[in-house]
């Protein structure tokens, strides 16, 4: 493998002629992945990159004549109260809203198509903000929000079971017995396994992979007080990279485990992923009870840290692995959390510049870093988070490793 160079930035390269453009695909972006960029008169794009195809190389799309639509819309607050005349907080007129969405969207399909865009935990009625996700994921031109007071308005996952207001404090852990759900965490198990050493396995007493994971429990958490700060943080993730034109939607590992994904409604529009964390059984216990939490310290030594001071998170089941600490059962575990990643900043450098990069998320200029060392060093990704408000522990699985 020669030696890895990391591009500076990921400005998405625009060459204009007539009514195609050519995209040159930046540095880290792999088959599948999809990159916005802006036209010249000034609309959004995606595109999906093809396969064959690798970083540098350019891609030639097609862009569709812009379509004049009346818009009678200056806020996505204006289209919501029209789209909910009776002021009920949400809504419910499947018309009325592909109305709406033929003037906001692009999207083709029936009505009922179109409206399952939105309503996705198909529950017949959307508040303002499942209304305001999906804007921002579909929206050819992006609109102020325009709030007038609702900004404090939280949406909760299909599975949440517990109060959605007060006690504040709310904190329950609940043991997935659904057959079905518990299955869909073991693929995301077995799918995200892989076969590699680094130096790292030692500090779990074996010096060699397992060769499987059998999961023996799984625990799902409901932390209210954590949930509100991530549900918007989030939220004003999402917003920020619905208005950058060189974002890139970037698939990770863990996505193989599709009905999952679908399960947790993931956001994979601002790079919204699950990803594992190693820990120990009593700390996993200890968080998910919410007397313990995710420290993040920009303070002391970055000794030890290689994209800076932050959480580190793994695709990979394996890599997370390597941090988890078996009890005297020999049970480990490892934490299944949601990861709001947003504008990644990609890093493929042997040997890169923690402070630098940790800047650059600090200062808001992106929100996460992705550390290639499968590419520079044939081992796994590396994701780094620097604000706790962009993760939520959703699982801890305790497992036992299986050695052939």
């Amino acid at each position: 493998m020669g030696d890895c160079q990391s591009v500076p930035q990921e400005d998405t390269e625009l060459q204009v002629s007539k009514e195609r453009v050519q995209v040159i695909i930046p540095e880290g972006v792999a088959a599948g992945s999809q990159i916005k960029f802006r036209t010249p008169d000034g609309r959004f794009i995606q595109v999906v990159v093809p396969e064959g195809y690798s970083p540098g190389d350019k891609i030639t799309v097609e862009v569709p004549p812009k379509q004049v639509k009346e818009n009678k819309f200056k806020t996505l607050h204006e289209a919501f109260v029209y789209l909910d005349p009776e002021h009920t907080g949400y809504i419910k007129d499947r018309d009325r809203f592909a109305e709406v969405a033929s003037m906001l969207t692009d999207l083709k399909g029936t009505k009922e198509e179109v409206w399952k865009s939105l309503d996705q935990d198909g529950n017949g009625q959307v508040n303002w903000p499942e209304f305001v996700e999906w804007a921002e994921d579909n929206c050819n031109e992006p609109l102020e929000l325009g709030l007038s007071g609702s900004e404090s308005a939280v949406s909760f996952p299909a599975l949440w079971t517990g109060p959605t207001d007060k006690p504040s404090d709310y904190v329950a852990q609940i043991q997935v017995t659904d057959t079905e759900q518990f299955m869909e965490l073991s693929e995301l198990v077995e799918k995200t396994y892989k076969k590699i050493w680094t130096r790292d396995r030692k500090k779990t007493g074996v010096d060699k992979v397992p060769t499987g994971f059998d999961l023996i429990k799984a625990m799902r958490c409901e932390n209210l007080k954590d949930w509100k700060r991530y549900y918007h943080r989030r939220h004003q993730i999402a917003h920020a990279c619905s208005q950058k034109a060189n974002f890139v939607r970037r698939p990770v590992l863990t996505s193989r485990a599709a009905k999952l994904y679908k399960r947790q409604a993931i956001r994979t529009h601002c790079n919204e992923w699950l990803l594992f964390h190693g820990t120990s059984p009593e700390s996993a216990k200890s968080i998910l009870s919410g007397s313990g939490d995710f420290v993040i310290s920009l303070a002391g030594s970055a000794t030890g840290t290689l994209y800076g001071r932050g959480t580190y998170f793994a695709e990979s089941i394996t890599k997370a692995d390597e941090y988890a600490q078996a009890d005297e059962e020999g049970l480990c575990c490892v934490l299944v959390c949601k990861v709001a990643a947003g504008a990644v900043l990609y890093n493929d450098e042997v040997t890169p510049d923690a402070e630098k990069l940790q800047q650059s998320c600090i200062s808001g200029e992106h929100h996460s870093i992705l550390g290639d060392r499968e590419k520079c060093r044939g081992t796994f990704k590396e994701i780094v988070i620097f604000d706790a408000d962009q993760v939520y522990v959703e699982y801890a699985l305790f497992y036992k490793r299986q050695y052939a």
